[in-house]
């Protein structure tokens, strides 16, 4: 059974990625592929709760994680603000589950006693997928999206909410930018999220404080290039910029001090024909192209985020606006408790309590992006303080792992696990990185990655301690 649990979580690893395009082509109807969507839930739930029954019938409590008492302080809290604003209580779990729905695969990965080389088989078929993934990307930026690449729609609706994806929308905020590449995740922007994990476990396995067989470096390295060149093409300019920061992150984490220093300043040499070609091209400054409806080249693409134009849309319609009009009141209203985990009962509570039926921006998928922003109208600042908590128990456990373990897999996951917490909180400000799968899913896997060596670590030393009494 160890075997079979390792190969299943092996397998979901890879087939997650390419999930889209096999149900597409299932010869199945529309509404099961629409429940097929939620297989790999179902499958993580099921072995969650053999795994469970099994504990349960030895009457055995394994050692726990660092983060399991907040964690279930957390949902405690999210219930009774739901109760106490009287929201629709399907609603408030679904909002709960789309932010934790991957959770019980950390505590699978955490608590099976897996072989010893299922590290190495995660990250080589992290690495590799990365790499199937951006050479799509790249082939899709010259050659086109093909309806061969398209998701297939769905009109699934869960507690009133249609579940479909932006790419077929032809609506407000639907459709992506000329060029873009999606791989085989259905949208550039859950391939570049995919992406952006990938290149932090990737960069981590350069370090030379990790020891791994030489010819994987090599492998890596070429791997790790095509990343940056289908981050690019994504035509996500905030996962660009925040996978480059990636890499001061972990050089300064695996103590490269003196290297963090030139990697930064080289960085800032390189970047900055962007930052001024993006504020002084009178092109860029008097008019933005909106890429979906112009080609514009991936590098123009990134500078046009310094233009004037951009920055003027941005701050009257769209993030910025949500970050300072929105935010910034709920932060100076000290808006304490939430308005449960159901959006759209809570994004309208928020508007006509403390807006008076004004919200400067109105948009939930909008403000959904902006997720700190959302994240305070649902839990509230308690809310926020007990996540970013829980965020911090993993990391200083990941960092534990890294500094500890004698296993370079397990190093290279922790430095990795560390490094994506940390860009996590400029990145969530731009994107929802804890609700959309090709993020959360691989958030979640490294953090019981993280875990199963730190609760192996933390039972030896106990063990040790007790042997020298």
């Amino acid at each position: 059974m160890k075997f079979k649990f390792s190969s299943l979580i092996v397998f979901l690893v890879i087939f997650v990625p390419f999930e889209v395009m096999i149900l597409k082509y299932l010869p199945v109807s529309d509404a099961i592929y629409s429940y097929l969507r939620f297989s790999v839930e179902i499958i993580i739930y099921t072995v969650a709760g053999i795994l469970f029954a099994r504990y349960l019938s030895a009457k055995k409590v394994p050692h726990g994680t660092s983060i399991d008492r907040p964690l279930l302080l957390f949902i405690i809290y999210a219930l009774a603000i739901t109760v106490i604003n009287q929201a629709p209580i399907l609603q408030s779990l679904i909002g709960l589950r789309t932010l934790l729905r991957y959770l019980p695969l950390m505590y699978i990965v955490a608590f099976v006693n897996f072989d010893e080389s299922m590290p190495r088989k995660i990250l080589h078929a992290i690495v590799f997928v990365a790499g199937i993934q951006s050479v799509l990307a790249i082939y899709q930026h010259y050659a086109g999206i093909a309806d061969f690449w398209y998701p297939r729609a769905s009109d699934l609706e869960i507690g009133g909410k249609q579940v479909s994806f932006r790419l077929l929308s032809t609506g407000f905020g639907g459709g992506r930018e000329i060029g873009t590449g999606i791989g085989t995740f259905g949208d550039s922007v859950f391939l570049a999220l995919f992406l952006v994990i990938a290149f932090a476990v990737t960069f981590a396995t350069m370090q030379k404080k990790i020891l791994i067989p030489r010819f994987n470096k090599i492998t890596f390295n070429i791997i790790l290039l095509l990343i940056i060149i289908a981050l690019f093409f994504t035509y996500s300019r905030g996962s660009v910029l925040i996978a480059l920061f990636t890499i001061p992150v972990i050089l300064f984490i695996s103590g490269g001090k003196k290297k963090t220093l030139i990697y930064l300043v080289t960085g800032l040499i390189l970047i900055s024909p962007l930052i001024i070609f993006g504020v002084f091209s009178k092109e860029n400054s008097d008019t933005y192209v909106n890429p979906k409806l112009k080609y514009t080249d991936p590098l123009a693409n990134i500078a046009s985020v310094f233009s004037s134009s951009y920055v003027d849309k941005t701050m009257q319609f769209s993030r910025g606006a949500v970050l300072t009009e929105v935010g910034g009141y709920l932060v100076s209203s000290f808006k304490l408790i939430g308005y449960s985990p159901a959006q759209e009962f809570a994004l309208e509570k928020a508007s006509t309590k403390l807006f008076g039926s004004n919200m400067p921006i109105n948009n939930l998928p909008i403000i959904n992006d902006v997720y700190w922003v959302a994240f305070i109208i649902y839990y509230g600042l308690i809310g926020l303080a007990i996540f970013f908590y829980i965020l911090y128990k993993i990391f200083k456990a990941a960092l534990f792992v890294y500094r500890n373990s004698p296993d370079p897999y397990f190093r290279i996951f922790a430095l990795a696990m560390v490094a994506i917490i940390i860009i996590a909180i400029p990145y969530s400000l731009i994107l929802r990185t804890f609700v959309f799968r090709s993020f959360s899913f691989y958030f979640w896997l490294m953090a019981g990655l993280v875990f199963a060596e730190w609760r192996r670590l933390q039972i030896a030393e106990k063990q040790s301690i007790e042997a020298n009494r």
